[in-house]
């Protein structure tokens, strides 16, 4: 087991920046789920804007997926029971974990053509969670004891990575200098983000937080991860300031990725206690998002119309439904809520419909698209 050289005290985020008078950068938000999930988590973003992250179907089942150029591609490990998408490099590659059928978690790298299992010698479970522009795998591995330790993968070896004093580690993100950002486990367990730079570990605590995870680091050394308060979770970045992230009306959010324009990916929970992928940009006007459960979130063809209710934020008065692009008789209640009259013909068939809201006015915007399923029965 290699343990590397750190550096004992805890570095409080705020620390990095240099100029503490200046304004944080405002993020906007933008909803990504994959189509008629279940559960959506965003977990990986590149240079070029491709996502990856992990989806469960109505069934329950995990898949891991792609998103680029506005198309989601489903990813399933062969023979798998369930695949869980995570990191992905400059070139398309990702990785993540999969479950066979004997109920074992593997690790794999999909490069766009073929899968490879990622397994560290002799342990009972391996996760590859981030990946590098060089092929260089991290992840987390528990080994015949039951502890739970971090590894790093390179030209075809592995290296194990233990923060000192730890009781588990676990590392997450690695950038194309090498550079590597995690969590670990303290004698209290108690969590604390960790940064392996060139062979230095270091703690980073977001500032008064009860539990720190770090998640994401780009070329730049910029980070993001999640901190938890005595009120709830909360996404971050460090650039070089830390600025907290939080999605309007979640019960909490997650930041995991970011790349080298800034851009976060992560993860949000709504009041239905939904997960919802999104993506954060800074210096953007907030378009409209529908980020909740619609209510209802299904219709039985042949009904004399109905009246839905559409739940998000970022509304403003004025903002109309669109049903597969047509506008629809729409009462704004607030930044939150609209109430939208579906006509009869509307529902007349089966089949699903694409729905999003548009805000009025040159910056308006319009939201994410949310597919609303018009059955003949109810969902099994």
């Amino acid at each position: 087991m290699r343990i590397r050289n750190a550096l004992s005290f805890s570095l409080l985020l705020l620390c990095f920046g240099t100029v503490a008078a200046q304004t944080p950068p405002h993020y906007s938000y933008t909803i990504i789920d994959y189509p008629g999930a279940f559960n959506t988590g965003v977990f990986g973003i590149n240079r070029t804007g491709e996502l990856s992250g992990t989806f469960f179907g109505s069934d329950g089942v995990a898949h891991a997926f792609i998103y680029k150029e506005r198309k989601f591609s489903a990813i399933s490990f062969p023979k798998a029971d369930r695949t869980f998408g995570f990191g992905i490099n400059n070139t398309g590659s990702i990785v993540g974990y999969y479950i066979d059928s004997d109920n074992v978690t593997h690790g794999f790298l999909y490069d766009g053509k073929s899968y490879s299992t990622v397994d560290y010698p002799k342990a009972k479970t391996t996760r590859a969670n981030g990946i590098n522009g060089s092929g260089e795998i991290v992840g987390g591995f528990v080994d015949e004891s039951g502890a739970t330790h971090g590894f790093i993968y390179k030209a075809g070896k592995f290296t194990s990575l233990d923060f000192p004093m730890a009781t588990r580690t676990e590392a997450y993100g690695i950038n194309d200098e090498g550079w590597i950002v995690g969590y670990y486990a303290d004698s209290k367990s108690i969590i604390h983000g960790f940064l392996d730079k060139a062979g230095v570990l270091t703690t980073i605590d977001y500032p008064g937080a009860l539990r720190t995870n770090l998640y994401g680091i780009n070329e730049s050394g910029q980070t993001s991860g999640t901190y938890i308060d005595r009120n709830k979770n909360h996404g971050f970045v460090n650039i070089p300031e830390s600025v907290k992230l939080n999605i309007q009306g979640a019960l909490s959010t997650f930041a995991f990725a970011l790349n080298d324009s800034g851009k976060v990916v992560g993860q949000s929970v709504d009041v239905d206690s939904v997960d919802h992928g999104f993506l954060a940009e800074s210096g953007k006007v907030q378009a409209p998002q529908i980020s909740a459960r619609l209510d209802p979130d299904w219709v039985k063809s042949g009904l004399n119309g109905f009246k839905l209710r559409v739940r998000g934020f970022g509304f403003v008065p004025g903002a109309v439904l669109h049903w597969n692009g047509a506008a629809r008789p729409t009462t704004f209640e607030d930044d939150s809520n609209l109430t939208v009259s579906i006509p009869p013909e509307d529902i007349a068939k089966t089949g699903t419909a694409e729905l999003t809201v548009v805000n009025p006015g040159p910056h308006g915007g319009t939201s994410n698209v949310v597919v609303f399923p018009v059955r003949s029965s109810p969902p099994p």
